[in-house]
């Protein structure tokens, strides 16, 4: 979750400027007797849909196997109940000694690191690192990847023809770290001094004016710290906060149009046609994603008990209801009690009414900051009740939810300390697993959980466009691009040791994984046979300690070297004649003409991409890089004559 702004601790929500309330006015004029009566509608609506939440808990998170996505039953069901509460636990995506390698790498990446911005006092456990192993090769994992295009499918995709999910992109998030420190990082830790300061960490006798606005932020961040057992519940909805009102934010696309023309029926959380043109980042917001994602997502890279995570299973109405919010008030103030009698009569349509001169406030919205919602702006939620906590995660779990889906993870460093670290059951393929007592991550005698943000995004235009600023990042080890757009002085990871490279993603991921962070170009192609590691994305995965070597993986390298130029294959109707090299099904018109376009974005200087048809000859240099990234040749030597320094840093996916 995105740190909180001070502001949203005060009862009265904060004013924006005069521009907003003609914005408001705009979305109402017209529709003002039919908004009033879809209030009281929902409002009515939202008294069931509450009891039922409640009722349920987290019983009503719809829960698959990995091994049964394509399973038509368990799909459908699986489906059905997505749709209906926004989110969506797929077991065991991750194999759990693939999990183990992730987890030790970066447990040793972080014990060398010392040069790192520290997490807010809001919130202690999201730090800020973009290219951790875990990270990197939970991305690039073949299952994650397989896992996201199935929930992607479940959209309503039929009309859309400016995406294409059979290519999940790699957003580069953050991670969290509950329970013990890893090193010098995590919620214990002791403060440290700036990078590059000689300043010593300061220590609880220091009187300075630093350190007393630090002692004021984590007063402030008192309550979020509590959770639940705090007088004041906030959950967050990720993509956009005022851009969800604005006209060059969703309503680019009219996502939202159904709801402000008093029809929220009308309105499908699950149709991508009005969302794919959207605007969800118009401040440059720190941590606002610029981009499509269809889910909001995180992995389990060790077992997660109840309580972490908290979400309001409600796509449809919850949106709806803080959507027309602003537009209305209540006739009579909240009584001190929130039951009784007197509660009841407060939250009854009949004592709200939509306001005839549209003020200026949002409730819960400031620029650049995600959307608040809280028990006092938001009472017809309830959330306290509705917002539900999640199953246990096991180690390689991947839970999702729909991006207008409130949620809340929770800020105590501490939730993980009381919990007893659970013991993997034993694992028949990797004997040295087997030999380990647990394989659990504990420090100085307590759990440690590491849960990495891995988001489901197709790949659009702008996706394309994100994922060529996001490659460059990558390659310099500076963070994501959404998270640094207004130079708020991230460390910056260049300097770290053993920071992962393009030749642990093609290690971990083959083809697909260099793919979805545009390091390779994206294939229109035939499917490539059995036992590669492209075509084998739904039977584990690349990475070292799982069944997959690196040796095994070259199947779906030697593909993506035999094809690396054809991206366009039509055959005389039009239609694609090829699948690409990590779907079964057949690629449509649409698609191809989708990944020739992001093709054309990430390798500018390869004209065969401009050519609606196949044109082999320009491929060979992709061909090249591909082939030293996956066999990449250890040499301590000179360099070869006629190879410079600069063509020595050279790497797939052209420019830096």
């Amino acid at each position: 979750m995105e740190p909180p702004v001070l502001s949203f601790y005060g009862k009265e929500p904060v004013p924006l400027p005069s521009r907003f309330a003609q914005v408001k006015r705009s979305l109402v004029a017209g529709h003002e007797k039919e908004i009033e009566a879809s209030w009281a509608r929902l409002i009515h609506a939202l008294r069931d849909h509450v009891d039922d939440i409640a009722s349920r808990g987290s019983s009503l998170t719809p829960t698959i196997e990995f091994a049964d996505m394509h399973r038509p039953d368990a799909r459908a069901a699986f489906s059905r109940d997505l749709k209906r509460y926004g989110l969506g636990l797929v077991r065991g995506v991750v194999p759990r000694a693939d999990a183990q390698v992730a987890i030790d790498e970066t447990v040793k990446y972080l014990e060398k690191q010392t040069d790192y911005k520290e997490p807010p006092p809001q919130d202690p456990t999201c730090f800020d690192f973009f290219w951790t192993p875990a990270q990197v090769r939970t991305r690039a994992h073949p299952r994650v990847m397989e896992a996201q295009r199935f929930a992607m499918s479940l959209w309503d995709n039929a009309a859309d023809d400016r995406m294409a999910i059979r290519f999940p992109i790699a957003y580069g998030d953050r991670l969290r770290i509950h329970g013990a420190n890893i090193g010098n990082v995590g919620p214990d830790a002791p403060p440290k001094a700036r990078a590059g300061s000689e300043e010593p960490p300061r220590g609880d006798d220091n009187d300075d004016d630093d350190g007393d606005d630090a002692m004021e932020a984590r007063q402030a961040a008192a309550e979020l710290l509590g959770d639940f057992n705090s007088s004041t519940v906030i959950a967050q909805v990720d993509n956009g906060s005022l851009e969800r009102w604005e006209p060059d934010g969703y309503g680019r696309g009219g996502t939202y149009d159904a709801v402000f023309r008093g029809e929220w029926e009308k309105y499908d959380p699950w149709d991508p046609t009005y969302r794919v043109s959207a605007t969800p980042d118009l401040y440059n917001g720190y941590g606002a994603c610029s981009i499509f994602r269809m889910y909001q997502g995180v992995v389990a890279l060790s077992t997660i008990e109840p309580g972490l995570i908290r979400l309001l299973p409600s796509p449809k109405l919850a949106a709806a209801y803080f959507l027309l919010r602003p537009f209305f008030s209540p006739k009579t103030k909240p009584p001190e009690r929130r039951d009784g009698p007197e509660w009841d009569a407060f939250l009854d349509p009949s004592n709200w009414a939509l306001d005839k001169e549209q003020s200026t406030i949002i409730h819960g919205a400031v620029p650049g900051h995600a959307q608040r919602i809280t028990e006092l702006w938001h009472p017809h939620l309830h959330i306290r009740r509705t917002l539900v906590t999640i199953p246990t995660l096991q180690t390689g779990d991947y839970i999702v939810w729909h991006p207008d889906l409130a949620y809340h993870i929770t800020s105590n460093p501490n939730l993980m300390a009381s919990r007893a670290p659970t013991p993997p059951p034993p694992c028949d393929d990797d004997d040295e697993l087997n030999n380990n007592e647990s394989s659990a991550l504990t420090r100085g005698g307590r759990p440690v959980s590491i849960l990495v943000y891995v988001p489901a995004a197709p790949l659009t235009q702008t996706s394309a466009l994100y994922l060529a600023r996001q490659r460059k990042t990558f390659q310099r080890g500076h963070p994501s691009p959404d998270f640094d757009s207004t130079g708020s002085g991230l460390g910056s990871e260049a300097t770290h040791v053993g920071r992962p490279t393009e030749t642990d993603i093609a290690e971990v991921g083959g083809p697909a994984g260099l793919q979805a962070m545009g390091l390779a170009p994206f294939d229109v192609a035939p499917t490539p046979p059995d036992g590669t590691a492209a075509a084998s994305s739904s039977g584990g995965g690349g990475q070292r300690g799982s069944n997959n070597t690196r040796g095994e993986n070259k199947g779906g390298v030697e593909f993506l070297l035999q094809h690396a130029g054809d991206v366009d294959m039509m055959n005389n109707n039009g239609e694609s004649a090829a699948a690409p090299a990590n779907s079964k099904s057949s690629m449509t018109r649409a698609e191809a003409e989708v990944a020739r376009m992001a093709n054309i974005i990430l390798f500018p200087d390869r004209y065969d991409f401009y050519m609606a048809k196949r044109n082999a000859s320009g491929s060979k240099r992709s061909k090249v890089r591909v082939e030293k990234l996956l066999n990449p040749v250890e040499d301590d030597g000179p360099a070869a004559p006629g190879r410079g320094k600069g063509k020595g840093k050279e790497v797939l996916g052209g420019r830096r």
